[in-house]
């Protein structure tokens, strides 16, 4: 027997796409936070990981030893944070994909010409929410590499401590502290360094399939053919921007302290 689908059975598949995109979306900043306080055992939130982390931060500096203890708490709530919103945001980036083709394709097969502005507008204006998401996934994986550097920026730059570890950055005093911050350091930014070369090739492959579905699509199918071949004409501009981040980074990891310097100066990670 052959199975056929039905209009009612794709809109019920279009409905599912539509319903998981809105609930990730909803997931991806919610979650996280919630899950984070439970799982890590800290009972810590966002709203309190500045007192949390100058307090451990000034401990730590102060102990002169290599163990980040004093810190602990504040990295393992981030750590969570981070898997959290980066599992979450990979399941909606995956959902996304259809979610885009459905639209799109509507837009290219749409009879009337109400239906095919809207479908337009919906999908122009949905069109950056993957990219973002993508951003979003290689930020959080990198957090959950290196997550004692990514809890820092919530470390206040007026303390005692920060000073000090201004003061051996220039120096080049190496204490234990500053020797494990400038490792942990450049593992944060080898971790973007290794996402951003994921991102390029799934944003290649993605472009190559753009085109050899295109290829694919009878020449009489117009409007699909259009849109497809937009797709692959937008989708490698992203590539620009990810090969930017990515010698960026790979700057900051063949020469760390002047990096870490800066952002202990304020000029952010």
């Amino acid at each position: 027997m052959t199975m056929t689908n039905t209009p009612a059975t794709v809109d019920r598949r279009g409905v599912v796409c539509f319903t998981l995109a809105g609930a990730l979306t909803i997931a991806v900043v919610v979650w996280p936070a919630a899950i984070a306080g439970w799982a890590s055992g800290t009972h810590l939130s966002v709203a309190a990981l500045p007192g949390a982390v100058a307090s451990g931060f000034a401990q730590w500096v102060g102990s002169g030893r290599t163990s980040s203890s004093p810190l602990a708490a504040a990295v393992s709530y981030w750590t969570v944070f981070h898997v959290v919103k980066a599992i979450v945001a990979v399941a909606l980036l995956v959902v996304l994909v259809p979610v885009g083709q459905r639209v799109w394709t509507a837009f290219a097969r749409a009879r009337s010409r109400g239906r095919r502005v809207g479908l337009f507008l919906v999908g122009v204006l949905g069109a950056p929410i993957a990219p973002v998401v993508l951003l979003v996934v290689m930020a959080n994986v990198q957090g959950a590499v290196a997550p004692l550097s990514s809890v820092l920026n919530f470390l206040p730059m007026d303390g005692t401590s920060v000073l000090q570890v201004r003061g051996e950055l220039a120096s080049g005093t190496m204490t234990p502290p500053l020797a494990a911050l400038i490792d942990d350091f450049r593992r944060y930014h080898a971790a973007l360094v290794v996402t951003a070369v994921a991102a390029i090739i799934v944003v290649v492959a993605g472009t190559v399939a753009i085109w050899v579905q295109r290829a694919r699509t009878r020449k009489s199918d117009r409007h699909l053919r259009r849109v497809l071949a937009g797709g692959g004409i937008l989708l490698p501009g992203m590539l620009l921007f990810l090969g930017i981040v990515l010698l960026a980074n790979l700057s900051t990891v063949s020469d760390t302290a002047p990096a870490l310097a800066a952002f202990f100066d304020g000029s952010g990670m």
